[in-house]
């Protein structure tokens, strides 16, 4: 028991916790960060992905580079961050480019950079719970943001 405590105490002296809780620690990430430099929101390009009952399981993103006129698209999870479950983002762009990105993910799921400068997008992000039973659900099905 000894061992433990010290090597607990030494661990939480590195920064690092060393209790049950830490296990399920949630990291937080922003959609700047995903999609990655150059990337910002954009006007009517987030929504929560919520379930048929309301519940917010994360949120969903649209992000554009002037620079490189490319989309990004970000569903962050809120809900069971840090657990592998089943978590998509999508992009389609008028008469262009989809990306689409489905897997087991721990905190989110990210499209990837689609050219679509001067082009009407849809998007959408979604996430389930760990049974693979309930989905929640977040985007815009329009067209829209078609000004580049």
């Amino acid at each position: 028991m000894l061992t433990r405590t010290i090597i607990a105490a030494a661990l939480v002296a590195g920064g690092i916790a060393a209790t049950p809780a830490a296990a399920h620690a949630t990291a937080t990430y922003t959609p700047e960060q995903v999609c990655g430099k150059g990337f910002h929101r954009v006007k009517d390009g987030h929504r929560a992905m919520k379930t048929r009952k309301g519940t917010v399981y994360g949120h969903v993103y649209l992000m554009y580079s002037k620079r490189s006129g490319k989309n990004c698209v970000a569903a962050i999870k809120t809900r069971w961050a840090g657990e592998r479950t089943v978590t998509g983002a999508r992009l389609v762009v008028k008469g262009g480019g989809r990306s689409e990105d489905v897997q087991r993910y721990r905190y989110y799921a990210e499209t990837g950079h689609v050219d679509g400068s001067w082009k009407c997008v849809t998007y959408e992000g979604w996430t389930r719970d760990p049974d693979n039973k309930i989905t929640a659900w977040g985007g815009r099905t329009s067209w829209g943001n078609c000004q580049g």
